[in-house]
């Protein structure tokens, strides 16, 4: 009975002494912060027309006067979309908010081709706190045309395909950049233009110079375009895309910078460049003006140096140290 009661105590001693000596079990403690939520800062810097689709700049349309340009001849029976009468209701459901309805359910085509506008307002849509994914980066802009009539256009700042109109601002500064300046022009570029005068197909050669002479908005695609004549008089356009967007990189070229160019690299190169083609030697600078940037570029680096192979879509270039030394 003795030896009982010393196990118990025992046992009830080591008890008491690992509830002593134990560490404490701490819980963690979950908590929340506060976190402002991110100020937009707007370019406060005006308009400069150096753009036509300002994309999240919107604000900035406010007070320039915009042109409304016409489409293709086959388009022209779906008339244009987005032109309402109240923003805040549906045009797109409601023919009656339709601003000059109707071509299908959008506005006439030959109501509303080749007005001006003035930008009085940019209003945020009214849906955007309902979907911010939807209706986020859309806006209306409160126009008034020139008759006094008050409408409504559904902007997307997303899609510059979408915005039918050209910044009065935007051409005035384009002209100032291109009337009487001289161009060169990729091959490609020119192939199976035809004179604006006579409609024959056009004499090119390759790096020959053409001069703007006019800023105009030709009437088969609407197009923003240069008017350009070489030197046996022959006249046509080139859309200012080419010449500025994003698809320039050798491509288009300022006389001046095309001067440069054939000097740096040789006659030789620089038509090859013109021509669309690379051939072995060239620097990785002459094949991007030639070829574009490549879809994918891999790197090596080894004793011998620093190898690339550039990727497009049916071609490969390798480069050792930079000079161009297989095509496939």
């Amino acid at each position: 009975m003795g030896e009982y009661y010393q196990r118990n105590f025992m046992k009830s001693s080591v008890l008491i002494v690992y509830a002593v000596f134990l560490p404490g079990i701490a819980f963690g403690q979950i908590t929340t912060t506060k976190v402002a939520p991110k100020v937009e800062i707007s370019d406060k810097a005006p308009y400069d027309g150096t753009k036509n689709f300002l994309g999240e700049d919107v604000y900035k349309y406010v007070g320039q006067e915009l042109y409304l340009k016409g489409v293709s001849e086959k388009l022209r029976k779906f008339g244009y979309e987005n032109f309402v009468i109240d923003y805040r209701q549906d045009g797109l459901i409601n023919k009656l908010n339709v601003y000059k309805c109707c071509d299908s359910y959008n506005s006439k085509y030959d109501a509303l081709a080749g007005k001006y506008f003035k930008v009085l307002d940019v209003i945020k849509h009214p849906k955007a706190a309902e979907s911010e994914f939807v209706y986020g980066q859309k806006y209306f802009l409160k126009l008034q045309e020139k008759n006094g009539d008050t409408v409504y256009f559904e902007y997307d700042s997303r899609f510059e395909n979408s915005f039918p109109f050209i910044v009065v601002g935007f051409f005035e500064k384009q002209k100032q950049l291109v009337i009487g300046k001289d161009f060169v022009f990729a091959d490609e570029i020119l192939k199976s233009s035809t004179d604006i005068q006579t409609g024959k197909v056009v004499t090119t050669k390759t790096g020959q110079k053409w001069k703007c002479t006019d800023l105009t908005i030709e009437e088969e695609y609407y197009t923003l375009s240069l008017i350009i004549v070489n030197s046996v008089g022959e006249k046509t356009t080139i859309s200012c895309d080419s010449v500025f967007g994003k698809w320039r990189r050798g491509r288009a070229y300022f006389g001046e910078e095309a001067d440069s160019y054939r000097s740096k690299f040789g006659s030789a190169s620089f038509d090859t460049i013109l021509q669309g083609k690379v051939r072995l030697g060239m620097t990785m600078e002459m094949c991007r003006l030639s070829w574009g940037e490549p879809k994918s570029i891999n790197e090596t680096i080894s004793a011998a140096g620093k190898t690339a192979q550039w990727v497009y879509s049916d071609n490969y270039l390798y480069f050792t140290n930079g000079i161009l030394t297989t095509i496939q």
